[in-house]
């Protein structure tokens, strides 16, 4: 179920692609609440209150959801050379849609879809001599 789980060519089940969604939403909730708890010492006065500091967390969340599931999609419709399909490419726009609305919750479940499909690559054709 967690298997491969930084290979992003690599083809998962329906089984393996909620590991994936399950991991990378931990990684993504650690992440933004690193970066909110960081950025908001440096920058949020020590008299702030939980509200400001609260509201403040939630946009830094916000920003890392949206980064993280943009820069996660085209990842991987890159290792899969999909980037060529448009459809594939508005789905990884609406991941980031998604991801500003609701966060890693609703932003990775366009991107566990993405990690189902097929490589796109084609076998490399064997080449023989010339004999002349």
């Amino acid at each position: 179920m967690f298997n491969k789980l930084t290979d992003f060519s690599y083809r998962r089940n329906w089984k393996e692609a909620v590991g994936f969604y399950i991991a990378y939403l931990l990684l993504m909730i650690l992440v933004g609440s690193l970066l909110g708890g960081i950025i908001g010492s440096l920058f949020l006065p020590a008299a702030a209150d939980f509200s400001g500091g609260f509201d403040f967390g939630v946009r830094v969340g916000t920003v890392v959801a949206v980064l993280i599931s943009l820069l996660l999609s085209f990842a991987i419709l890159a290792k899969k050379h999909l980037l060529n399909n448009f459809g594939l490419i508005l789905l990884a726009i609406v991941a980031g849609i998604l991801a500003f609305f609701g966060g890693g919750l609703l932003g990775l479940i366009p991107i566990a879809y993405l990690t189902t499909r097929e490589n796109n690559q084609k076998p490399k054709a064997a080449t023989r001599p010339v004999l002349e």
